[in-house]
């Protein structure tokens, strides 16, 4: 009954685009809300253990169901905006058992539900817009996101379930590896370097000299296994020559020679 009057109460509030779906203890409500790649947002309601009423994005916005093409040249930029959007609608964060991220709202009272749907939904629509915006090169984008999708694939192939990608360490928020594969309890990081010019691809080398050297200070540090680059020789960016000395300072920030994504076969011989 209480499932009602909450789906009946966010109608009356917002318009009759919003529809909502009853699925075991919680509430989809699909709002009207459009982002500028064409999804709508979905928020989600239950009520805690605790008696609180919890609007969520249900881990959607990490999880990548908005079908956002991340870019690791924009993403600063993107979470300075994130950021901006959770102060000012007062969005608070949690985890589950598997790292996944829910952004939420909590209230309670019945009757400011529909205020915290609307606040939710503002903040997605805000969020995806920024990370949808190109703020960068479009050739060197699409150079990225052609290579992201291909060693995601490679990866999702021979790992499955057991590759987790663009994830963080459990302490380090600030820092993201494209893969993070898992043997047990035991962890092995992946960076991916291309770029459609010279420094594009330095750029690539450098944040992942910067992410392994900091792996090491992480909690997680102990469980890590390998730190492995995989260097996309085919881009227009690959001059080794050029970048040898970067190559070379990845390598004494790596547990292995980084890895050319001609020979990539070779990361299924380590890991």
């Amino acid at each position: 009954m209480e499932k009602t009057e909450i789906i009946n109460l966010i109608k009356s509030s917002f318009c009759n685009l919003t529809s909502a779906k009853i699925r075991n203890n919680f509430i989809e409500i699909i709002t009207g809300y459009s982002t500028i790649n064409f999804k709508f947002i979905s928020v989600f309601i239950y009520k805690s253990k605790s008696g609180k009423y919890i609007v969520s994005d249900y881990g959607w916005l990490d999880q990548n169901y908005y079908e956002i093409s991340f870019s690791e040249e924009q993403e600063e930029i993107a979470e300075r905006i994130k950021q901006s959007y959770i102060y000012t609608y007062d969005v608070k964060q949690t985890e589950d058992a598997k790292k996944n991220i829910f952004y939420y709202k909590s209230t309670d009272n019945i009757s400011n539900i529909p205020s915290l749907v609307f606040d939710m939904s503002n903040f997605l629509v805000g969020v995806i817009n920024a990370y949808c915006l190109k703020y960068k090169d479009e050739k060197d984008e699409r150079e990225k996101e052609s290579f992201r999708i291909a060693a995601n694939s490679f990866l999702k192939e021979h790992y499955n379930q057991n590759v987790r990608l663009d994830r963080y360490l459990t302490d380090f928020k600030n820092i993201k590896f494209n893969a993070i594969i898992f043997k047990g309890s035991k962890l092995n990081l992946l960076t991916y370097v291309t770029g459609s010019t010279p420094q594009y691809f330095e750029s690539g080398l450098r944040k992942s000299i910067v992410n392994f050297e900091i792996s090491e200070k992480s909690v997680e540090s102990k469980d890590v296994t390998e730190k492995i680059s995989i260097i996309n020789d085919s881009c227009d960016g690959y001059i080794k020559s050029r970048s040898e000395s970067l190559l070379e300072l990845l390598r004494e920030k790596s547990s292995r020679e980084p890895i050319l994504w001609s020979e990539k076969e070779k990361v299924l011989e380590i890991i």
